[in-house]
């Protein structure tokens, strides 16, 4: 696994555990891993973990069918299904090269924090793509999801 994956999904475990102790659960991080052990008063302990692949994707051990269980798993997807809503916008570079479609639709490129880099990849693409057109657009956070459930 590249370690900018790693790292990537190293803050999406994160971002899950400080949820889950705001719904007081205690959490503690393995050492080296992508795995969190959480528990709460009078429950089993669980550990949340990264399966590689060819799974790849969060699980939680042990995989029983108590109700603790399935209360904690259903809280857990709430929050990664956030977290990857919010994921999907990189709000740190709002100048889009977008290409422009038939019927008024457009797709997305590449996303630029300054608007030089972004004519510059544009004048870049337009001379090995000369039949496409593309536009560079400021396209802003309008409203910043929160990751709360």
């Amino acid at each position: 696994m590249k370690h900018s994956k790693w790292l990537q999904l190293h803050q999406q475990g994160e971002k899950i555990c400080s949820v889950l102790r705001q719904h007081g659960y205690r959490i503690t991080k393995q050492h080296r891993t992508l795995s969190w052990k959480l528990c709460t008063e009078g429950q089993d302990e669980y550990a949340l973990t990264w399966l590689p692949e060819p799974v790849s994707d969060w699980t939680l051990v042990p995989n029983n069918t108590s109700p603790e269980r399935q209360e904690l798993w259903t809280l857990i997807q709430r929050i990664l299904a956030a977290i990857r809503t919010q994921d999907a916008v990189d709000y740190s570079r709002p100048w889009a090269i977008v290409r422009l479609l038939p019927d008024a639709r457009r797709y997305v490129v590449a996303r630029f924090v300054n608007r030089q880099d972004a004519d510059d990849h544009k004048r870049y693409l337009s001379r090995f793509m000369p039949a496409a057109e593309f536009t560079v657009i400021f396209d802003p956070p309008t409203d910043e999801p929160s990751v709360s459930t």
